[in-house]
């Protein structure tokens, strides 16, 4: 275990008196943005955040022990201004908002420059790329953390992944992100592989935090309800090109919008082109080249791809090297998501050899294309799909495995973009072959008005079943399945809850199949 980063209590005067701020030693041992999460030894800092300031929430953060806290003022003269209450310090700071990330980049003392960090975003895949990167460090002996959608992970060589950490959102606030860097290093992880969402890159969730690698998948319709349109949305996600400390670029060159990604790039940065369509990297170069021409263009594509019950083969062509591959994943586009981890860690210069040897060993991320097999019926696949363009993905990749009839069981989401709704219906529709509508974190929509809305995008309704109860939905098709049945189960993947009338209810999807399915094994 390493203690390059130092110890975990340390004095904040030093770091604030780098901004012209005198106050007496006071040490502590985290930063914190939320008041929820305060104890007696957090520095509060009361954001502007999105829909509220943080600076109601003082004496809350007071209440739950902080002995000091930072507020924002507008007027230059109180910068540095103390007040006490209740025997902590409220410091007035001068553009706090501007200043947040750097000092939790000093308070963690630069943590994320010591460590090898790749940031991914888009649509869908996040969760994948991420946690593929960290696996296949590991494998190669060089231990990795992760960050996002599934919480703080750590990775090391022949070992089960760890959870070390909760996260409420896919890309934390930027304290929380140095804490959790700062946990992995201390685990003794040399590489970060952490999701970067619309929303945290919009929010500035990672203000001063250092990225070596950033890596774009893919951009369809999501969060339309927060950034208005799809291009708004495009943009939102290409301020990782202003990251700091960025060196290389991977894109999925299959993915029209990576052309404005090049566009934008610094003209010194170094970039990885990934495609499962290309025919030739010559190709695939050419044509980027021709609208960019001041980079430096490196590829790893993907040729000839075979699916089989257990995964895919193919060969694989890189500026690194050639080979067969065996990747025990379901799907073409987890091989798109192997290619991005492959082109983040061999920019990083980790070995083409030894990545394609620990291949083979990648494990699927629980909750993605994970499938439940039966020997009496179907085959099931629990997957996160909560888009359009996922849940078709999801049910290519299913059609591609399934020798009986494709079964897909799914809902949407309450509260949220329901421009999609009827999209997601067509998409069932046109790829599978039985259609089931059911509950998913309706929150405080009508479930009813949901299903309707869905329906909408459905003509052929005698595909169709409503069961609104997910559970009894699941194993009704179950149930009633043959052995070369495959049914996909689509919305919650990994979550550990069902929101109904703004109450989470514990439900573990994954859980519950695993044990339908063993229950009615012979």
């Amino acid at each position: 275990m390493s203690n390059e980063v130092g110890p975990q209590i340390r004095s904040i005067s030093s770091v604030l008196a780098m901004y012209g701020i005198v106050i007496p030693e006071i040490e502590i041992e985290n930063i914190v943005l939320d008041s929820r999460d305060v104890n007696q030894v957090s520095l509060f800092i009361a954001h502007k955040g999105t829909q509220e300031s943080g600076i109601k929430y003082v004496l809350d953060a007071i209440d739950n022990g902080a002995k000091l806290a930072l507020i924002d003022t507008d007027n230059p003269k109180q910068h540095g201004h103390v007040k006490e209450t209740n025997a902590a310090l409220i410091i007035s700071f001068f553009d706090l908002e501007r200043h947040i990330g750097s000092i939790c980049n000093e308070f963690y003392r630069n943590v994320s420059s010591k460590l090898q960090c790749i940031a991914t975003t888009g649509t869908n895949g996040k969760t994948s790329v991420a946690h593929i990167c960290a696996q296949l460090s590991a494998i190669c002996q060089e231990d990795a953390g992760t960050i996002g959608t599934m919480g703080v992970g750590f990775y090391t060589k022949d070992k089960p992944a760890e959870k070390l950490a909760h996260t409420i959102n896919t890309t934390p606030d930027i304290a929380s992100l140095n804490k959790f860097a700062n946990l992995v290093k201390q685990r003794g992880a040399k590489r970060l592989c952490i999701e970067a969402s619309s929303h945290g890159l919009e929010q500035n969730r990672l203000s001063n935090f250092h990225i070596d690698v950033a890596a774009f998948t893919n951009l369809t319709q999501d969060h339309l309800d927060y950034h208005q349109s799809l291009e708004n949305y495009a943009v939102a996600k290409r301020l990782l090109l202003k990251q700091e400390g960025l060196k290389y670029l991977v894109l999925n060159a299959d993915d029209q919008e990576s052309h404005h990604w090049a566009q934008e790039a610094a003209k010194d940065m170094m970039i990885c082109l990934c495609s499962v369509k290309e025919q030739t990297a010559e190709q695939l170069v050419k044509t980027y080249s021709q609208r960019q021409h001041h980079h430096q263009y490196k590829y790893c594509i993907a040729l000839n791809p075979r699916f089989t019950p257990s995964g895919s083969t193919f060969e694989i062509d890189s500026s690194w090297g050639q080979a067969s591959v065996s990747l025990p994943l379901i799907g073409q586009f987890n091989i798109a998501n192997l290619l991005t981890a492959l082109g983040a860690l061999l920019m990083q210069g980790l070995s083409f050899n030894l990545l394609l040897e620990a291949t083979e060993k990648v494990n699927g991320v629980p909750g993605r294309m994970e499938v439940f097999e039966s020997r009496e019926h179907g085959n099931i696949i629990v997957d996160y799909a909560h888009t359009p363009d996922a849940l078709e993905q999801a049910l290519l990749a299913a059609r591609q495995h399934a020798i009986g009839k494709l079964v897909v069981i799914f809902g949407c989401g309450g509260d949220r973009d329901n421009s999609k709704r009827s999209h997601m219906g067509s998409t069932a529709e046109r790829l599978a072959d039985e259609v089931i509508l059911t509950q998913d974190n309706s929150r405080n929509e009508s479930l009813e008005t949901i299903i309707a809305d869905i329906c909408q995008g459905i003509r052929n309704k005698s595909k169709l079943k409503i069961q609104l109860t997910r559970t009894t939905a699941i194993k009704e098709a179950y149930v009633n399945s043959q052995s070369d049945d495959l049914i996909l189960v689509a919305g919650k993947g990994h979550e550990e809850y069902l929101e109904l009338n703004s109450v989470r209810e514990y439900y573990n999807e994954r859980e519950y199949v695993k044990q339908l399915t063993m229950e009615f094994r012979g």
